[in-house]
């Protein structure tokens, strides 16, 4: 059965030095991390937890899901098969994550994106609690649970501001032409290893209730690159 929660969530809190000092976390360090490094060198997001808790709706165990669209709304919920590749061990080889699981998340778009004739997958990650083992290796691929309210599509290694067509561009160089001649559309898929979700459910909102004017935009250091991500803004 279907189960609501209430949950505060914990959001970007505007703060005075954003005027002069553009928002910015180090998420990976190139090279060996020193130690004894000041940690609030890392980063000056300041985050706070909402006061009043807000409803989160359970959408699992309903009879009949809610009609939403990818146009509309910003998303989609469909019941799809359980991936082939079920234990977390199996995605630390690329190798069957290209060759097995991303082939089926193509096959999922394919099927519930309308007038989706091709579908080119050209970023990827792992979500789940890292192991100390797993924490030393640093894959970029492997990565922890998202903790604050965000907007994620922007994080790319290509430069800030790129717009989506020149991000095509840059990825999919020998395809772009053919593909800046139609409709394109950049999709965030999120598919569960194994099931049922009991801790970390991701959560998402209807795209027509956000404020886009409380949008906080901010570098994202990973490594040699920076991307950017977009945090609404408690208020």
């Amino acid at each position: 059965m279907a189960r609501d929660v209430q949950a505060r969530l914990a959001y970007l809190q505007w703060q005075p030095s954003y005027t002069h000092t553009r928002p910015y976390r180090i998420g990976v360090f190139a090279g060996r991390r020193k130690r004894n490094i000041d940690r609030d060198k890392t980063t000056n997001l300041v985050f706070h937890v909402a006061d009043h808790p807000e409803t989160i709706r359970d959408i699992r165990g309903l009879s009949e899901a809610p009609a939403f669209d990818l146009d509309t709304n910003g998303f989609v919920y469909k019941r799809c098969l359980a991936p082939t590749l079920t234990k977390s061990y199996e995605y630390s080889d690329p190798q069957k994550v290209n060759d097995i699981f991303l082939p089926e998340c193509e096959a999922i778009l394919k099927e519930h994106v309308n007038g989706a004739g091709e579908v080119m997958i050209f970023d990827w990650k792992i979500r789940k609690k890292k192991s100390a083992k797993e924490k030393r290796t640093r894959n970029p691929n492997l990565q922890g649970f998202a903790r604050q309210v965000h907007i994620d599509t922007l994080l790319t290694r290509d430069e800030i501001g790129t717009p989506l067509m020149e991000r095509i561009r840059n990825h999919l160089p020998e395809e772009s032409q053919h593909l800046l001649s139609g409709r394109v559309q950049l999709i965030i898929l999120w598919r569960p290893i194994s099931g049922p979700i009991e801790d970390h459910p991701i959560a998402v909102c209807d795209g027509r209730t956000l404020d886009a004017s409380k949008l906080i935009e901010s570098d994202m250091i990973r490594g040699n690159y920076t991307g950017t991500m977009l945090y609404p803004q408690y208020h």
